[in-house]
């Protein structure tokens, strides 16, 4: 049986339009009458974007990049001019984005806490050459650039509210490109063909995908488009066509953060945002700006839950609800967390990078706890049993096939990977395992019940454990590594190792010393949401099936 949305969420809620960038279609929006209404506040200083004023930076960078970079709107694809993008949230992050769209470019969006083996290898993996970064990660990239050799003039900075305005820039900021860009001749417009945004990558999305090492996942106009009206659509039809306040503390560089604020703008909300999140400042914001709507991660609603001690710092009378992405919310989370807040509606829903981004979602029409949700607008799936047969009845759990025109055009030249990624008939393989219930209201419900793939999500982020096992194996005192995820509060899951030790290499040393060691070559080699810390434990042998692949669920018991 294939899986469809509601009835009462069949259809976008606009037409989809087939000839304009991302951007030009967020600018002219879904909401009539919002035209003063700022779109983007920053927490920290109050400086706030209207339409207009993000209109205005979006062409003055676009002017002064394309005389900086020598590019032509009209020349060549877009995945010969790759800019990235390796920042906190800084205010101009998604008009930069734009602007690099109207300029005929794609967008490579990289994670503050990637380590500059990191950064350099996806920058190659994009054949990406220009880089805008912020001040607290500029002497990481510029070893970067260094290593690469790449002019150094191709790196810029965006500005946060806490820069110091007493140290003067050493890089071209955005505020000066968009000076630049008021003395320089306006940009010529794309001539898109209906349905090229369909194929015209928008943004390069890391991603661990099912398995295996990170990937560039080619999201398209159109899936940002299409998927921001499938939210709108869905959500709209319990609240209505109103304009909310809220809360921006996910990382713009996540899929999920990114898609997020793409549909808020569209709507006309109106989005507080936060450089990084920092839980007294985020409630502070709740307070002073009467935020009606948060966008966490399960990570904070554990720890708010955790520690109710966070609800007498601020006055969050204003809450009305709460979505939660990123990461499964139990039902057992979403109870402890009406207990503590029984006037928060908790809104969970699902997707993937690959799905750019959101597959279901949560709406106030119909709660079903421990579900992630409805289907959104256009969205199918399928679930099939172990024997590859098509499950046709409610609360039968079997693998998860998603079809959405939001899914991703592909992996950035990984044709095999694609084969793993999408079946013969054109179905994204999701490797999670669901079933589909219906409610006590008869709505049908989306529950995820178990991850068949190993990637493990830390604080939101990919974390692919053969990332962490290779580096392991690297070390001299490892023969055999096993990594899987385990709960964790504060971060959703972390890392654990499990690691049988050479017989050679400093086969005196004791285990403590060597679990030391081990956690500072992780340290040193991987960005902290692969840090294990105390999270190894010495084998004598990992279990393995007779294929020699290690039995990863027996691992779960010894932990």
């Amino acid at each position: 049986m294939v899986f469809t949305s509601a009835p009462w969420c069949r259809d976008l809620a606009v037409p989809f339009p087939e000839t304009q960038l991302v951007g030009d279609f967020v600018l002219e929006g879904v909401s009539d009458g919002f035209e003063e209404k700022p779109l983007l506040v920053c927490a920290e200083t109050g400086q706030s974007y209207r339409v207009q004023d993000l209109d205005y930076r979006v062409t003055m960078l676009a002017r002064s990049l394309a005389q900086r970079l020598g590019w032509q709107a009209t020349d060549g694809p877009p995945e010969t001019k790759v800019v990235g993008i390796l920042a906190l949230n800084a205010m101009d992050f998604v008009p930069l984005s734009w602007a690099i769209h109207r300029i005929g470019g794609t967008c490579l969006l990289m994670h503050p806490t990637s380590s500059a083996s990191e950064i350099q290898t996806l920058m190659r993996k994009a054949n990406c050459h220009t880089l805008f970064t912020c001040r607290p990660l500029q002497p990481l990239c510029e070893a970067v650039f260094a290593a690469l050799h790449e002019d150094p003039a191709r790196l810029f900075l965006l500005e946060l509210p806490d820069d110091d305005a007493n140290m003067p820039a050493t890089r071209a900021t955005v505020s000066q490109l968009i000076a630049e860009g008021e003395h320089l001749p306006a940009v010529a417009s794309i001539p898109l063909q209906p349905g090229e945004t369909r194929n015209r990558v928008a943004y390069l999305c890391p991603t661990s995908g099912t398995s295996g090492y990170q990937k560039l996942a080619q999201i398209t106009h159109a899936n940002v488009i299409v998927n921001s009206l499938q939210a709108v659509t869905l959500d709209s039809y319990a609240t209505g066509p109103k304009s909310q306040t809220t809360l921006g503390i996910l990382p713009l560089s996540h899929a999920y953060g990114l898609i997020v604020l793409h549909t808020l703008m569209c709507r006309r909300d109106t989005t507080i945002l936060h450089a990084r999140f920092d839980m007294p400042a985020a409630l502070r914001s709740i307070q002073q700006y009467r935020i009606e709507r948060l966008y966490l991660v399960p990570a904070i609603v554990a720890a708010l839950v955790n520690n109710p001690i966070l609800f007498k710092l601020a006055d969050l009378s204003s809450v009305q609800t709460v979505v939660c992405g990123s990461a499964p919310l139990s039902a057992d989370m979403m109870g402890a967390m009406k207990r503590v807040r029984p006037d928060w509606d908790l809104l969970p829903g699902y997707g993937l990078t690959e799905a750019a981004v959101i597959v279901s979602y949560t709406s106030q029409h119909s709660i079903f706890p421990g579900s992630v949700g409805s289907l959104l607008p256009l969205v199918e799936v399928r679930l099939l049993d172990a024997n590859g047969v098509e499950i046709q009845d409610y609360d039968v759990a079997g693998d998860l096939y998603v079809r959405s025109p939001s899914v991703m055009k592909g992996y950035l030249g990984e044709n095999e990977a694609d084969s793993y990624a999408f079946d013969q008939d054109g179905w994204l393989v999701t490797g999670d395992v669901a079933c589909m219930r219906r409610g006590a209201d008869g709505e049908e419900h989306l529950f995820i019940v178990d991850r068949k793939k190993d990637i493990m999500k830390v604080k939101g982020i990919q974390v692919a454990p053969v990332e962490i096992e290779a580096q392991l194996l690297n070390h001299p005192a490892v023969d055999e590594a096993a990594v899987i995820g385990v709960q964790h509060d504060a971060t959703g899951e972390r890392p654990f190792a499990f690691v049988v030790r050479s017989r050679q290499v400093d086969a005196q040393m004791d285990e403590a010393t060597l679990r030391q060691a081990l956690a500072a070559h992780i340290q040193n080699t991987l960005s902290e949401p692969f840090w294990l810390r105390e999270n190894i434990r010495f084998l004598e042998a990992i279990p393995k099936s007779h294929s020699g692949k290690a039995l990863k669920f027996k691992l779960k018991d010894l932990v």
